[in-house]
């Protein structure tokens, strides 16, 4: 999403690649997700009926895009801050 977030927006590729590994060190984008699908694999697979499994991982898919917007959101508002 940074890569192609940074063609998009006409930027290096280098910086949407930085903007990652800041996310990841300062925000604690790995550890949220993490947190988020280890506990959601676990239990699409252990207590979700087969025939739920899709809807249940979409579910839990569309909070953690909700949650990968605001942590990349709070990245770029720091940043236009600082600048």
């Amino acid at each position: 999403a940074y890569l192609v977030k940074a063609a998009v927006y006409d930027y290096p590729l280098r910086e949407g690649l930085e903007k990652y590994v800041h996310d990841i060190k300062h925000n604690g984008l790995l550890t949220k997700y993490l947190s988020i699908w280890i506990p959601a694999q676990s239990i699409s697979f252990s207590v979700v009926p087969e025939h739920l499994r899709i809807v249940f991982m979409a579910s839990v898919s569309f909070f953690w895009f909700i949650l990968f917007s605001t942590v990349a959101s709070a990245s770029d508002a720091n940043e236009s801050e600082s600048n």
